[in-house]
């Protein structure tokens, strides 16, 4: 059977999953280990080396078996990579904002914004919440909340900041 190709196709794939999971963190939540140019580079070219070996090792004991492992192991990467935790809050985020928006036709964005973040943050103070809330629309108070749940320093972390931006612009619903 093929078990053995099966595990090292896994574990390459998880292994290149958690080395882009550990690069997506914002530098505060990296461990320091992960910070190293040897990790960057070591794990992810690992995580290659060991997918390659075990699909090829599966695809020589059965082209049938070892093709399926490897389709099945690149989409559970893909969709691991998908539905991160960000990408999902921003869903829910939305998800709950437009349910309010539907229920509450007369609220004012103000109102919207306001039950949202009170909800994610029942123990802010009220002007705590009316200041992160004032001036915003949906997209930028996802944006805020998403900055202020993962620690993100929009000057340490950049590129991810830019990256989060992108996703809550691309994953605004259309309606």
């Amino acid at each position: 059977m093929v078990v053995l190709e099966t595990v090292l196709v896994a574990l390459g794939v998880l292994i290149c999953v958690w080395a882009i999971t550990l690069r997506r963190l914002s530098v505060a939540q990296r461990p320091r280990f992960s910070r190293a140019i040897a990790f960057r580079v070591a794990f992810p070219l690992l995580g290659g080396i060991l997918t390659a070996v075990g699909s090829v090792l599966a695809l020589g004991q059965s082209p049938l078996v070892g093709s399926l492992v490897l389709v099945a192991a690149l989409s559970l990467a893909w969709l691991l990579l998908r539905h991160d935790q960000p990408s999902v809050m921003i869903r829910i985020l939305y998800q709950d904002y437009f349910a309010l928006k539907k229920e509450n036709p007369q609220a004012t964005e103000l109102d919207l914004l306001y039950s949202i973040v009170k909800c994610r943050r029942p123990r802010w103070s009220e002007d705590r919440i009316l200041e992160v809330c004032a001036g915003k629309d949906i997209k930028q108070l996802v944006l805020l909340l998403l900055v202020i749940e993962f620690d993100i320093h929009p000057l340490n972390d950049m590129e991810q900041y830019e990256r989060m931006k992108q996703q809550v612009e691309r994953l605004y619903p259309v309606s």
